[in-house]
């Protein structure tokens, strides 16, 4: 699993009914980085942007902090969900591995019997 970053600054404007343009004011930033962070186009914010970002929304009344802005989502790997799809498809589709009855073919096993190699695995009989 791994995470991506999620910025939040869009819902955060709407829920307070504030612009883009008067976030840019409060927190004395050009407006095209407002924009570019309410429409999640960055690839990575810097520390002084976030600060800026926060003592902008505490001066248009609202509390917000760094959180508020600034989500970590998990993101399921492929090679995790394949992996999971692929144990679901050996276990019979069902995630507690119970296959429905008479599903289950008996298998022909070759080799010796298993009494025969336990006692190298027990360990020492006493």
């Amino acid at each position: 699993m791994t995470g991506q970053m999620h910025i939040e600054l869009a819902g955060l404007l709407s829920r307070h009914k504030i612009t883009q343009k008067q976030l840019a004011q409060a927190a004395r930033m050009r407006p095209a980085t407002v924009n570019a962070l309410y429409n999640a186009r960055v690839e990575r914010v810097e520390m002084s942007t976030l600060v800026d970002l926060v003592i902008g929304l505490r001066r248009l009344g609202i509390q917000a902090d760094v959180g508020d802005i600034l989500q970590v989502i998990d993101v399921p790997d492929n090679v995790e969900g394949a992996a999971r799809e692929r144990a679901l498809r050996l276990l019979g589709g069902e995630p507690w591995g119970l296959k429905p009855m008479g599903m289950a073919q008996p298998v022909p096993v070759s080799g010796p019997p298993i009494e025969d190699i336990l006692h190298e695995h027990r360990g020492p009989e006493i």
